[in-house]
């Protein structure tokens, strides 16, 4: 009897793989069926992206030369770092970080000296702190007028590299409208 039942269940389950073959086998010439219309079918973005030139990226950082008169309260100075990064990454030329009495100077003779093509100067405060800052005050100034202007007090802080995307971001702004 035990036999009977054990021949009975591989019956069953020979009976079950061989349907589920059979309904692998139909859906596999269903998708190879839709893929050859698919490949027949002509792509109307290719046809359209032949037609029409591709426009450039628009960098307009790229090549200048900026500098950094940005005090923070923290002995490292991590902003500074992560801008210069970011800037780098926007192609800048050369980035270079001024002391106060720098900054002063440069900002008395800049269209004489032939300084950089940016100046980003002001202050963030930390509290010490390297991943969160609670006010800033930033400016970007080119040698006949300045660009644009952040003034930020988030109520529980913010992290710099958001600040530091937003000051980018509205730089490029600023210089494609000019």
């Amino acid at each position: 009897m035990l036999e009977a039942v054990a021949f009975a269940v591989a019956i069953a389950a020979l009976a079950a793989s061989a349907a589920m073959a059979a309904r692998i086998r139909q859906l596999a010439a269903r998708l190879e069926a839709a893929e050859r219309a698919l490949a027949e079918r002509p792509n109307r973005a290719d046809a359209l992206e032949g037609s029409r030139p591709a426009l450039p990226e628009s960098r307009p950082l790229e090549g200048l030369r900026v500098a950094l008169a940005i005090s923070q309260d923290h002995d490292h100075a991590p902003f500074v770092t992560l801008l210069k990064e970011q800037l780098f990454g926007e192609d800048v030329t050369d980035v270079s970080v001024l002391g106060p009495g720098e900054s002063a100077a440069l900002l008395a003779y800049w269209p004489e000296s032939g300084g950089p093509d940016l100046l980003i100067d002001g202050q963030i405060l930390c509290n010490s702190y390297a991943e969160i800052y609670y006010e800033a005050d930033l400016t970007c100034r080119t040698p006949s007028q300045a660009l644009c202007t952040i003034v930020e007090r988030p109520p529980h802080g913010d992290r710099p590299v958001n600040l530091a995307h937003d000051l980018i971001a509205r730089i490029k702004n600023e210089l494609e409208k000019l």
